[in-house]
This record gives C-alpha cells, structure tokens and sequence, in this order.
C-alpha cells in the first residue's frame, strides 16, 4: 500500500469509518510502536493525532521495501501491521539474500482462507454456518451470528441447547470463526480447531475443552464461576482475562500466551500427583510438553495473536512451523525435498490475506529456499 492509501485508512480511523479489522491494525500497530494507548490519542487534537498516527507509520515505510532488509526485534510487532498496510517482507536470520532471488513465478495460485466452520449439536445435527458471517452467539436455546441474524436451522431440532451436554464447534483447514459462549465470554478458533463446550454452564465452573488447534479467549468475569480450559496435558483456570492457546497435535507442545488479568496453568501428565503449576503474567507464555513438563518465558504476547489480526508474524522462526501455519491456512500439503531445509530460521510479517504465492515468494526472496505448486502441494526446494 502506498502513502496516499494509508493516509486514506488514518482518515478512515480518526474520523470513526474505518472497519473493525482496520481499527485493530491501526490501533495494534501505535501502542506496539509509539507506546500510545488510544485513550491517549483520543486526548489530542485532531491535527495532532493524524500527525502522530503519519509520522510513526512514515518511519516504517522503509522496513516494508522489496528489498530484504533485517530489523530490531522491537519492529517485529510493527511489522504484523506493516504486512497488512504496506505489503510483505521477511528476512533470513542470520544473512543476506542471495543476489537475483525473488523471480518466482507461479502458475498455479491458491486463495487464502476464509470464515467457515461447523456447528455441531448434542443430538448429533450439524449446521454448516455462513463464510459470509464472522461468528455465532450462542445463547440459552438460542442461535444467531453476531450480527444478530438469526441462524437459519433448515428443519434441524435445536432442543439439544437446553441440554447441558456437550455442543462443538470446529474449523477446516482454511476457515476460521468466532464465537461467544453462554456466559458471554468470546473465542476466536485458528485454522484446524475444535472446541467442546456446554449449551448452558451450570454448576460452579464453566469449561470448555480444546480437541485441536488455536483458540485466544476474551473471558467474561464471574468470581463465583472460574472459567476453564483444557488442552491436551493441560488445564487453564481464569476468573477473567485475555489469553491465547495452540493445542495443534502436530506442534509437539501447548503453549499459553497471557495478553491480560492472570491465569493458572496446570500440566496433567498422567496422574494427579504429577500436576506441575504455574501462575502467568502478562506477556508470560507456557510450554507443556509431555516429556518435559512445563516451562515459562517472557515474549511479546501481540505476537502470538497476530493470526486474529489477519497476519502471521515470525521471529527468528524455523521455516518448519512457518510453513505449517501456511498449511492449515491455505489447506495445503507441504513436502520437502531436503528435510535440512525445516530448520532455516526465518523472520518478518506477511498479510493472511494475501494468495499463497505471495507468501512463498517473500520468503523466496531470502535466498534460503524455493517453491513450487503442485494442485493443492507446496514442494519446498534449495
């Protein structure tokens, strides 16, 4: 995107127009990258503002050329905007690119993915749900998408929401959706997710379980009922927080990502008397492996969301997991015809709006690894 067009989104967003997504992605990129909040913002006059909001993006313009260029480890999180608002770029760590990369040119392309996902009932009955809508609320015995249109059930018995007994929703490779719970807490399912949870939370907890895949979680608060999740080997117990889980089976680990409030995190490997606990703080992740337990470190928690802002987002990342992600996104196999090349590591921002060529071709540009599209194959090539 070029000057004229993001100038077109600040005006968008100072003036109330913009959308949803273009707010998050403004307001995303300036607490990252100025250490603004927007009530700060909101304080400044107008002129003030859009001349704040331009000079920080202005700065970026630079990061976002073609050309590979390396970056602090601090522009990562400014990256996850620039991806969006001014292209794609990645870079890889350690090097330079290889002169007369990027020249990749692919004949078959393949479409991102999109909001989709089914519904499924206690008594069994599905409902393939809108990818025209981005959500569903699920209240009493009631169904609707959260533009509060009214889910069209086609002759299927919904009495199975007045029962307490467990309702799904899941996502293919390629789809994602979101979802606001019977206590009104709100979820947001990754490609390749399946959750569990009841109609209604009666009792004194509310718990949903994670079958497969990524899920961040705006919980509402209730003191009297603790809200809880459970992920493969391990149980997250909030009262009412921000926080985001990957539970994919193919990761080898759960990891927990706290953004806001605290959680506890417990690993179950197995026996009750093996429970190994946690308490998170901001900006804290766990790790639960089977073989190892629990682990905790500090990262930058925007990161570990910044698929829920339309981006995917690496750091020093090896090119394994990234092409993973891409996988479910863009539903996809991908095979290697070196395994040696799973391990580059591989840094920066592209948009997960963009067509998978777009993608294979800014890490092309690193010099590290080529590509090729076979139908529905990514073959991955030195």
């Amino acid at each position: 995107m070029d000057k004229q067009r993001a100038e077109q989104l600040l005006d968008k967003y100072l003036q109330g127009e913009a959308t949803e997504h273009e707010r998050a992605l403004v307001e995303y990129w300036l607490i990252q990258r100025a250490g603004k909040s927007k009530s700060e913002l909101d304080e400044l006059p107008y002129v003030q503002r859009h001349a704040e909001m331009w000079e920080i993006i202005s700065k970026s313009i630079s990061v976002s050329t073609p050309r590979i260029k390396l970056w602090p480890r601090i522009a990562i999180a400014a990256a996850a905007v620039a991806a969006i608002v001014f292209g794609v770029f990645f870079f890889k760590a350690p090097g330079k690119p290889e002169p007369g990369s990027g020249s990749a040119n692919y004949t078959n392309d393949i479409a991102p993915g999109k909001n989709t996902a089914t519904l499924t009932l206690a008594n069994g009955k599905t409902i393939i749900l809108s990818d025209v809508k981005t959500g569903v609320i699920v209240a009493g015995n009631s169904l609707k998408y959260n533009d509060n249109t009214v889910i069209s059930t086609e002759g299927r018995d919904l009495s199975s929401l007045r029962s307490v007994e467990m309702t799904s929703l899941s996502t293919p490779r390629g789809g994602m959706y979101q979802i606001t719970l019977p206590d009104g807490s709100r979820a947001w399912l990754n490609a390749d997710t399946k959750i569990s949870f009841p109609s209604q939370f009666i009792g004194k907890e509310r718990k949903i379980l994670i079958i497969n895949g990524e899920v961040y979680f705006e919980v509402a608060k209730n003191k009297e009922k603790p809200f809880i999740v459970v992920a493969d080997q391990q149980e997250v117990e909030v009262l009412g927080t921000h926080f985001n889980i990957s539970a994919y089976k193919d990761e080898g680990s759960t990891k927990t990502t706290l953004l806001e409030g605290s959680v506890k995190v417990s690993s179950l490997r197995g026996k009750r008397s093996d429970e190994e606990t946690v308490i998170l703080k901001p900006n804290q992740q766990s790790i639960v492996t089977g073989s190892s337990g629990i682990s905790v470190k500090t990262v930058d928690a925007e990161e570990a969301i910044a698929w829920k802002q339309g981006v995917f987002i690496f750091n020093s990342t090896p090119l394994d997991p990234i092409m993973r992600q891409v996988a479910r996104w863009y539903n996809v196999d991908v095979i290697y015809e070196d395994p040696e090349l799973k391990t580059e590591l591989m840094g920066g921002a592209v948009s997960r709006y963009d067509n998978v060529s777009r993608i294979l071709k800014t890490l092309e540009n690193t010099g590290a690894v080529k590509f090729k599209i076979e139908g529905r194959k990514v073959i991955v090539s030195k």
